[in-house]
């Protein structure tokens, strides 16, 4: 309890920029994450690039990014998840279940961006579907709503940049009334919360199908890659469709042998494997501009063939000889290191681009190290959903009335409830109350509340009748 002699020290430390980044610095992520929810002050602090690399900094085992693996199994409802953390803190990896979305047909990764996973319903007719977006490290989720129209789904992307806006978009490609050979582009903006057709939406495929469910977000665009001659990318802002080079597909070769594409480390890959030796391929890199494409990487993979016989089939001939797939590829920045991700049956190994050694990833969940490595392989990069806990994520759904119950009793020490309203709130919302200290300083009046939670002391001054919190500041308990 705090008592008048410290009332005004107590306001200087609450309105004290620096004491409050030191004091929520200090915090769990989950429950960093829970108190953007407090009052707008707390949201912008929490939300601000300074505050962000002063957190990630002091708390560097929060951080932790790696795959999602998903694969299907007959009857089940929901699908088969497993992760492999590549950095940060083990510990910190998310739950490999998406059964906190209450979903009867059960739910799948569809795809993901910078910590958002857009997900749907599973075993259902495409037109019942449902889709979600969802943080699985906090378990938030969001209902999308109905999409206007009834036509077919063929992919949905989520596109998210945390550095340029803590507003996410959700593009959904589907077929149109045109023709069978248009496209048609919805938005959805977490910032208006409502679907909207793109000002360029139509579009005709002239060499086959884009894999549209792989898109792949950078440089503020989504990319659209096919088996054929056709590419994409969308530009996410202007609403602008545009031609993205390709390397030519060899000749006598009827379709593109697509093996990777992927962003990383601000980075555009792509990886084609024509053989006839396909344990030796290119990664190229995007050119500034979409001016083209580049050698960036040239891969030998005879030595990993060699230490894992399991990867080589014999008396096959050379172009099936080598059984592995390229998961993901990380980019490394200045004195980090830059890999590959392959699978290979029953193993997955970390292969480094720049010294071409290699290594087995042994930090596996009990589900990937037995895995039977009879049955070849059990995941290709088109199943395979990059993710990281990043602290700048936007709150995927707005703070629930139970979600904020410290939110409400706030309102109420604010004076917008009589006393008697007051007490029978505080009857209903149950917990641990707070304690409430009425402070004078000179001839103003205000509130001083403290509300022990189980990782914090939150001090919060409101003055009274007044709709609006002065200043607020925390201090851990632990």
């Amino acid at each position: 309890m705090l008592n008048s002699d410290d009332d005004l020290s107590e306001s200087s430390m609450i309105g004290n920029k620096d004491v409050m980044i030191d004091v929520l610095s200090r915090l769990p992520l989950k429950s960093l994450l829970k108190s953007k929810c407090v009052c707008k002050c707390w949201n912008s602090l929490i939300s601000d690039p300074i505050f962000i690399h002063t957190y990630s900094r002091r708390n560097p085992h929060h951080f932790v990014f790696g795959l999602f693996l998903q694969k299907f199994f007959f009857l089940e409802m929901y699908s088969d998840l497993e992760f492999i953390t590549l950095g940060g803190d083990a510990n910190s990896a998310p739950k490999t279940s998406l059964s906190f979305i209450q979903d009867k047909r059960g739910v799948h990764i569809r795809h993901s961006c910078n910590g958002l996973l857009v997900c749907s319903s599973f075993r259902c007719s495409m037109i019942d579907r449902i889709y979600y977006i969802c943080k699985p490290t906090t378990k938030q989720y969001l209902v999308l709503p109905t999409r206007p129209g009834t036509r077919a789904v063929l992919g949905i992307n989520v596109a998210f940049d945390p550095n340029r806006s803590p507003h996410y978009k959700v593009i959904c490609i589907c077929d149109s009334e045109l023709s069978q050979e248009h496209r048609q582009i919805y938005i959805y903006s977490s910032d208006t919360r409502f679907w909207k057709p793109s000002g360029d939406y139509l579009f005709a495929t002239s060499s086959g199908e884009l894999l549209y469910d792989q898109g792949v977000f950078w440089n503020g665009a989504l990319h659209w890659v096919g088996l054929g001659d056709s590419s994409l990318r969308f530009d996410v802002e202007r609403e602008r469709l545009f031609i993205m080079p390709m390397p030519p597909i060899p000749e006598g070769r009827e379709e593109r042998r697509l093996r990777y594409f992927g962003e990383s480390g601000g980075h555009l890959h792509l990886i084609e494997i024509y053989g006839p030796h396909t344990s030796r391929f290119y990664v190229m890199e995007m050119k500034p501009h979409y001016s083209g494409w580049f050698v960036k990487y040239r891969v030998n993979l005879d030595q990993v063939a060699i230490q894992y016989p399991v990867m080589v089939r014999r008396g096959v001939p050379m172009l099936h000889r080598f059984v592995f797939s390229v998961l993901h590829l990380v980019r490394g920045g200045v004195g980090e290191e830059s890999f590959l991700v392959l699978h290979i049956p029953g193993k997955f190994i970390k292969f480094n681009l720049e010294e071409r050694t290699f290594v087995e990833i042994s930090n596996l969940s009990p589900g990937l190290m037995t895995m039977n490595k009879q049955l070849g392989l059990e995941y290709k990069w088109d199943n395979i959903y990059p993710y990281t806990n990043i602290l700048s994520n936007r709150q995927v759904y707005r703070c629930s009335r139970r979600r904020t119950s410290l939110r409400l009793r706030c309102a109420f020490y604010m004076g917008l409830l009589d006393n008697r309203a007051f007490d029978s709130a505080l009857v209903h919302l149950g917990g641990d109350y707070p304690v409430v200290h009425q402070c004078h300083y000179g001839c103003h009046a205000f509130f001083l509340v403290l509300y022990r939670s189980k990782h914090v002391d939150l001090f919060l001054r409101a003055e009274p009748g007044k709709n609006r919190l002065l200043s607020s500041c925390g201090v851990p308990n632990r």
